[in-house]
């Protein structure tokens, strides 16, 4: 109720009829009906009835109750309510997010292990120049130090970059190999993979670090890798 100095409660739908009691603003009440400007409303046990120019609707408790609850939904309530979910579902939920957060974990190592890289490079090589201009006598070690510390951070930067670069690589090296073949890194960067055919071993190399389907086996044959796996050409 919105009247401001209360709303009158009549026994009938008239404004001269008797007054039964009055609403306060703010009070909820139950309507029965609607009809010609007048709601007949439950008061005090009574029927009685108040001009609908000064009611506004309020939504149910129960309906606010349901739509608070589904604004609440987030991934980590689904993943961890189980309730009325067979035991399959929430087995493959758990298996399908584990899978998932291993993956994300290892892109984050090789990250990190470029970042790594970088930066010890350049913190090594920023060290070495740094050593030459304090042996020239042109600056103090704690400038020496703070060039290699310096040359440390900008490689964790370039290695952040260059992992966003080569990102499809990261990707790569994090997926789990399949197909029946065994892999490893050489020195050069190239994968080589051992891939047994017709009881045959070949050793198959990667012609480019950045071609994921040309392969060379040992004998100088070339090789093509597919989503169905390796194949001679």
């Amino acid at each position: 109720m919105t009247a401001p100095n209360g709303l009158n409660v009549r026994a009938s739908a008239n404004k001269n009829s008797e007054v039964l009691g009055q609403l306060s603003q703010g009070n909820v009440v139950d309507v029965i009906s609607i009809e010609n400007g007048w709601a007949n409303i439950n008061y005090n046990g009574w029927q009685g009835y108040v001009s609908t120019s000064y009611l506004t609707a309020v939504a149910d408790e129960g309906d606010a109750s349901t739509s608070t609850k589904e604004k609440s939904w987030s991934f980590f309530s689904w993943l961890f309510n189980t309730e009325g979910e067979s035991a399959w579902f929430t087995g493959l939920k758990w298996i399908f997010f584990i899978g998932i957060a291993i993956f994300l974990v290892k892109i984050a190592l090789l990250v990190i292990v470029r970042m790594l890289g970088f930066g010890l490079v350049l913190g090594v090589i920023a060290l070495l120049i740094g050593f030459i201009i304090k042996w020239i006598g042109w600056i103090e070690a704690g400038t020496m130090w703070n060039i290699a510390k310096w040359g440390f951070y900008i490689g964790n930067v370039l290695g952040l970059l260059d992992s966003f670069i080569h990102f499809g690589e990261i990707l790569d090296d994090a997926a789990t190999d399949t197909g029946g073949s065994s892999s490893s890194n050489s020195d050069d960067g190239l994968k080589r993979y051992s891939v047994m055919v017709d009881n045959q071993e070949y050793i198959l190399t990667q012609n480019s670090k950045y071609s994921e389907c040309d392969y060379t086996d040992q004998y100088g044959n070339p090789w093509n890798c597919d989503s169905t796996g390796f194949h001679p050409l």
